[in-house]
């Protein structure tokens, strides 16, 4: 999940510990506890000057455990320490002291300032728990029923959880509080665009692109406009609107201090570091360890990794994970192991099979942490898309591993990507132009290329388009692959998925049933693709798709 940490709070908001007292009367002036003392009050001050103050979180969750032990259910020491477990990626344990602070906080709402309700709403929908996000937001706004904020939590919670019509509720009572706010009015739009009511969207939004100053709504509402003319047929318009996000995006602060060559220089070390013999450096029977034989769901953004993750999990003997660290936390073990950082390729020939052994435990031994025991028992599948670029490092580590490829028209994917809001990130930032879309993409699919054909794992390429037309027969020969039978109930995945949280940008599409109006989506905009061919030819070819567009 991509999340920001907490901000720290105006001297005359409340305080975040939830005190009820005005921060610049709290936590902004701790005092140092006298030596020895461990009253309660003493250590809370404490680990809110550690997190508010110095930003140690790791300070102040010792000091937030501390507390847990003279009074267990204590709502923010509960919320500390589970702040501080998630921000380390230990989720799963992190969640749950969230999930006992959320419902400390419900049990006593009435007597909870709304702000401090409002607040840990807002870090429930980071962490992925829309379900007590929205008990908290609802809370909140019972608390303090002309508070826009609240009712906007309320909207953005629902959104998440399908439930449409409920959003757009919340959404008309912050309208009627604060009738000019951008951002309600984007997330109006974009529901209105959901049931199917384009012309009011594109009206809402071409209102606000007119009038809006603030950059970053500006860029939020000009790329939700382009997906409005996109289905309305006005091709060219879409394609300056999002052409326009895109360059407004640039612009914002976390965009600008991220280093766009971080990915470029990543994958060119990768596809220069793995040699044939590391690739295949041991074998499964040489590891020998017992483990089970780990699945890699990965591809390109916006290839279809979400729906095919869905559909996996509908499989009763499946597992499936969102979005995570694991293979982001491995590097970082064999880095401290191996005494090398920033080159995969050159630690993984520094380890002996020992030390591989080491690695293929802790990795399980991961899952096992934030996906429960049942991880181990049934058939588990990882699925970051972007972890396609760390496939040297799972044939060295994992041969006997299989890997799952999701594949889609690379036109469609580039024209995908540049119609999507992501997070800022080194491995997102150059999807905010058109051409770095296409060199991103061709940097990332050259390197797969370059390594599918001596990886040792077993692999199979999954195209979107053939998902579509032909689902059983698709999905036969990936649980083919993965060693399980075929199972009807999997062509309900969406019934599954209708009310769930999804924390990719494709959480609304896959609630759907199979539709064939994402196929070539490209060709409306054949004449802007002619400068991103030379990038893309390639890829049109290698992967079946109709070389006679090109």
């Amino acid at each position: 999940m991509n999340s920001k940490p907490l901000t720290k709070p105006g001297r005359n908001e409340a305080c975040p510990c939830g005190s009820g007292r005005k921060y610049k009367h709290c936590c902004a002036q701790p005092t140092a506890a006298p030596a020895g003392e461990t009253g309660l009050q003493q250590l809370l001050e404490t680990a809110r000057y550690h997190a508010y103050q110095r930003r140690d979180f790791a300070a102040a969750e010792q000091c937030y455990r501390q507390v847990l032990e003279l009074k267990p259910n204590h709502a923010e020491a509960l919320a500390g320490v589970g702040q501080g477990l998630c921000w380390r990626h230990r989720l799963a344990e992190g969640k749950r002291y969230l999930a006992r602070a959320a419902k400390a906080l419900l049990r006593q709402a009435d007597k909870t300032d709304g702000r401090v309700l409002l607040g840990f709403a807002e870090q429930m929908q980071i962490w992925g728990d829309m379900d007590l996000a929205l008990q908290l937001a609802r809370a909140a706004a019972k608390a303090m029923p002309d508070n826009a904020s609240a009712h906007y939590g309320v909207a953005v919670c629902l959104q998440r959880l399908h439930q449409t019509n409920a959003a757009i509720a919340a959404l008309e009572k912050v309208l009627k509080l604060v009738p000019h706010d951008a951002g309600s009015h984007i997330l109006l739009a974009i529901l209105e665009f959901d049931n199917k009511h384009y012309d009011a969207a594109r009206q809402r939004l071409e209102r606000v692109v007119a009038a809006e100053t603030d950059t970053r709504q500006l860029a939020r509402a000009c790329l939700e406009l382009s997906k409005v003319y996109d289905k309305q047929k006005r091709y060219a318009e879409a394609f300056a609107m999002f052409a326009k996000a895109g360059a407004l995006q640039r612009q914002l602060p976390e965009n600008l201090e991220l280093d766009a060559a971080y990915i470029f220089k990543k994958i060119a070390l990768f596809k220069q570091g793995y040699s044939d013999d590391l690739l295949k450096r041991w074998t499964p029977e040489q590891l020998a360890d017992g483990l089970p034989a780990p699945v890699f769901l990965i591809g390109f953004l916006r290839s279809g990794t979400t729906l095919t993750e869905q559909v996996l999990a509908a499989h009763p003997q499946v597992l499936t994970s969102d979005e995570n660290h694991l293979l982001e936390e491995l590097s970082a073990e064999l880095a401290a192991m191996a005494g090398i950082s920033d080159d995969t390729p050159a630690a993984l020939a520094r380890i002996g099979i020992a030390q591989a052994r080491q690695l293929r435990a802790y990795y399980w031994q991961r899952v096992a942490e934030e996906f429960g025991p049942e991880a181990l028992r049934k058939r588990f599948v990882n699925k970051v898309a972007l972890n396609s670029i760390e496939t040297g490092l799972i044939s060295c580590l994992f041969p006997d591993a299989k890997i799952l490829f999701a594949l889609r028209d690379p036109r469609d994917v580039c024209l995908s990507c540049a119609m999507q809001s992501f997070a800022a990130s080194p491995a997102t930032v150059n999807l905010l132009s058109w051409q770095g879309v296409a060199e991103q993409y061709a940097a990332v699919m050259d390197l797969w290329l370059s390594l599918r054909d001596r990886i040792a794992p077993a692999w199979l390429e999954l195209r979107y388009e053939d998902v579509v037309n032909d689902f059983e027969a698709s999905f036969r020969r990936v649980f083919e692959l993965l060693g399980v039978d075929w199972r009807p109930e999997v062509e309900r995945f969406h019934e599954r998925t209708a009310g769930r949280y999804v924390a990719t940008p494709s959480f609304a599409a896959v609630s759907q049933p199979l539709y064939n109006s994402a196929l070539a989506r490209w060709r409306p905009y054949r004449q802007n693709f002619a400068e991103l061919m030379p990038q893309l030819a390639r890829f049109v070819a290698a992967f079946g798709y109709d070389e006679a567009d090109l």
